[in-house]
């Protein structure tokens, strides 16, 4: 059987990379000519929805170009296309989109209440090709073909929630069951040929303890070749479970149990042990490997054939992708870093293996950029062949899903191009500055501050938020660092002195606001207790939030957090 498995797993693979590598080849000619790719995009879109009731109200059937078209459709926002979607989802058709769906993507709601987006079944094919067939293909010509043999420790999970007219609303994830022929059956199938992962950890109910159900079904494993996460921030709340619980883990692996302190609904647990068996040789493999802790690198001895890694690491989360480096993977891997996807909609795709940069994809989004310094004016809105390389701009988008010159917030550095294409960096999101005395300091700035007085004041940083306090006069930043072990003295002033040192480096406006100005007061620090951040991802997971979807809290947004995180300062 278990040969059987091996042999399955290495056709899907297979047939996965060749895919892969047609859409890798086809996306090599896309970049050689990315406007062209735009236009034919641009105008597919408007004729499809010309008939709708948005194409009617603006003109979609006269617009002959470009130009035509930003005269026409106002930039907007998502509170714009509000009304249109409540209406979407109460059942009306060919509002703002002439495309299938039935489902509607919901955003984390990190910031704000939550968003929805309707998933078209066009959507669903660029996910498809621009993440799934693309990653194959980078695969197939990165990494040794032993990749193809084993399969895949995902960190992907989430629920949704079926509306009275049968529409759902939840993660993209959730719905894939629904594009796969044969329904549940040939996805549960599916998943047990790539995934570790068994359908109640990928769909699980409320309540349920995902982490437990994911971890645990992957250590089972140790042929695993490949680790595929959302963000490298959720792979080290992975590592950090198991670093914390190898214990339980292994006592359950090795007699086929599911221990009484796991929180799984009965039925849950009950489908569940249908799919384990005790595991004794396994169980004694990882009691060998764990025997003195788990305060080590440990994930290559554990998952021995690994070889590469797949998520979101760069940009604003180069520290977890350090972090997983430093502390649990020993030895190279493949790292593919996914370019810039969103609910709404993907922007760019990995520019290569081991790469933080990503390329503009020409073919999956239509995409005018906005220069940062320009703030409102859109006449200044430019298209993919007139960036300019070390410049930073707001992407503004048209997709789809029924989103019409939609701000994405999402400002990218244009760091080269691939042929003619534009690659970039995400920098930080537009709507997410610190603010408090026009100083707008970006959380890349706040990011790099604080890896910067971590490395110097030698600080083991696990994460950090920051609160923007508007009720101390003068205003403050409030730093909170947290640190991976408990630090039971420091000398605090220097600490504070050492963040101030630094953010004035990275944002000089806010060195004139305190120094000058007197607007601003030197920013205060706190050490937050360990695992802080990993214990609010778990809140908002109770609370209904998908842990796949969910980003670190750099600037505290709202009481809610801010109660959160200041009750978990150390003294």
């Amino acid at each position: 059987m278990e040969n059987m498995e091996k042999s399955n797993t290495y056709l899907a693979n297979k047939k996965n990379a060749e895919q892969g590598k047609a859409v890798l080849k086809a996306f090599e000619e896309e970049t050689k000519r990315p406007m062209e790719e735009q236009q034919n995009l641009l105008f597919k879109i408007l004729k499809d929805n010309q008939d709708t009731e948005f194409g009617k109200a603006h003109g979609f059937s006269e617009i002959r170009s470009i130009e035509d078209y930003q005269k026409k459709v106002p930039v907007a926002v998502y509170d714009n296309f509000a009304p249109y979607l409540e209406r979407m989802m109460r059942g009306e058709k060919n509002i703002l989109t002439s495309y299938r769906y039935d489902h509607f993507n919901e955003t984390s709601g990190t910031i704000g209440l939550p968003k929805v987006v309707p998933l078209t079944d066009e959507q669903t094919k660029i996910f498809a090709k621009y993440n799934s067939a693309l990653i194959s293909g980078l695969l197939a010509e990165h990494v040794s073909d032993e990749w193809m043999e084993g399969r895949v420790f995902t960190t992907t999970s989430g629920s949704y929630r079926t509306l009275e007219n049968g529409f759902t609303v939840g993660c993209a994830s959730t719905k894939m069951a629904d594009y796969i022929k044969g329904g549940k059956t040939a996805f549960e199938n599916m998943l047990l040929t790539l995934f570790t992962t068994p359908l109640e950890g990928m769909n699980p109910p409320e309540h349920a303890d995902a982490k437990y159900i994911i971890s645990r079904f992957a250590l089972m494993d140790r042929n695993i070749s490949g680790i595929i996460t959302g963000f490298y921030s959720v792979a080290v709340v992975f590592f950090r479970y198991i670093a914390d619980n190898y214990k339980m883990l292994i006592d359950d692996i090795e007699n086929g149990t599911i221990s009484s302190d796991v929180d799984l609904p009965d039925e849950t647990r009950e489908s569940l042990l249908k799919k384990i068996k005790p595991l004794p040789e396994r169980g004694q493999e990882l009691r060998k490997i764990f025997k003195d802790g788990s305060d080590f690198k440990w994930v290559k001895k554990v998952w021995p054939k690994l070889l590469y890694m797949v998520g979101i690491g760069g940009d604003g989360f180069q520290i977890y992708d350090r972090m997983i480096k430093e502390r649990f993977i020993e030895g190279d891997i493949t790292n593919i870093y996914s370019g810039i996807t969103a609910s709404e909609g993907l922007w760019s795709v990995p520019a290569g293996v081991n790469d933080f940069d990503s390329v503009l994809a020409p073919g999956a989004t239509f995409m005018e950029f906005l220069p940062v310094d320009s703030g409102d004016d859109f006449t200044k809105c430019v298209t993919m062949d007139k960036l300019e390389e070390g410049k930073i701009y707001e992407i503004i988008i048209t997709n789809l899903c029924g989103f019409w010159r939609y701000r994405t917030s999402d400002a990218v550095l244009v760091t080269g191009f691939h042929n003619k294409t534009p690659k970039v960096q995400f920098m930080y999101r537009v709507n997410r500055t610190v603010n408090l005395a026009a100083e707008k300091t970006t959380e890349k700035a706040l990011q790099i501050t604080v890896e910067k007085t971590c490395e110097e004041m030698k600080i083991p940083l696990a994460d950090f938020c920051i609160y923007p306090d508007p009720d101390a006069n003068p205003n403050r930043y409030v730093f909170l660092i947290e640190p991976i072990h408990e630090i039971t003295s420091f000398d605090m002033k220097a600490l504070a002195e050492c963040v101030y040192k630094h953010l004035k480096e990275a944002n000089p406006v806010y060195a004139e606001c305190v120094e000058e100005d007197g607007w601003l007061a030197k920013p205060e620090v706190y050490f937050l207790q360990p695992e802080t951040s990993i214990l609010y991802r778990d809140m908002m997971v109770y609370h209904g939030a998908a842990l796949s979807q969910l980003k670190p809290v750099r600037v505290i947004a709202n009481e809610r957090q801010r109660k959160f995180f200041f009750s978990l300062r150390q003294d």
